[in-house]
């Protein structure tokens, strides 16, 4: 794994060519589909991790898959350029930095949702507007759910936790009972 820095360094040269291009999303959108096939398939890992392959082969593996896979030049070309470097084990790191990136040149905030059940489409955009009423920024959910959570929604955006869960009120209650 690579440092945070030097992944942060990988995805701001990414993030400045790909807004250059206009193709800011698309190309999170093929790094994380290259990423999650990385992270599914053990054995294509191993072989771009093992040191005894030669770089060729590789990037012929590379350069097939990527044909399949039907990744736009940018993305392809990024991708080949951290294999040759020997980096393709950080690129989830490399991901969630681009990720970050992107949010912040198109004014977003990702928000982690856990709820007990899934989220109507209703609730989610209430939830989502007042998120964005409240930040001032678009706002993506990632929608999780926990069925410990006796009832209501956590809502997390960075390091800032919303606790509206049942549990948390009916602490709050047991408190101010207590102090009656």
């Amino acid at each position: 794994m690579i440092a945070g820095s030097l992944a942060k360094r990988y995805a701001k040269a990414l993030a400045d060519v790909a807004a250059a291009l206009g193709e800011l999303e698309p190309v999170a959108r093929e790094l994380a589909e290259f990423a999650e096939l990385l992270r599914g398939q053990r054995e294509l890992r191993q072989f771009f991790a093992n040191p005894s392959i030669l770089t060729r082969n590789k990037r012929a593996a590379f350069a097939e898959i990527a044909g399949r896979m039907g990744l736009r030049t940018l993305t392809a070309t990024f991708l080949r350029v951290v294999l040759e470097a020997g980096r393709l084990g950080a690129l989830d790191g490399i991901l969630r930095a681009y990720e970050g990136l992107v949010d912040e040149r198109l004014n977003r905030v990702r928000a982690q949702v856990t709820a007990t059940a899934p989220l109507d489409p209703a609730t989610e955009q209430r939830l989502r507007q007042r998120l964005r009423d409240r930040l001032g920024k678009e706002v993506v959910l990632e929608v999780r759910q926990d069925p410990a959570l006796l009832g209501g929604i956590v809502t997390q955006i960075g390091s800032v936790v919303y606790d509206g869960s049942l549990q948390t009120q009916l602490v709050k209650l047991r408190q101010e009972l207590a102090q009656g």
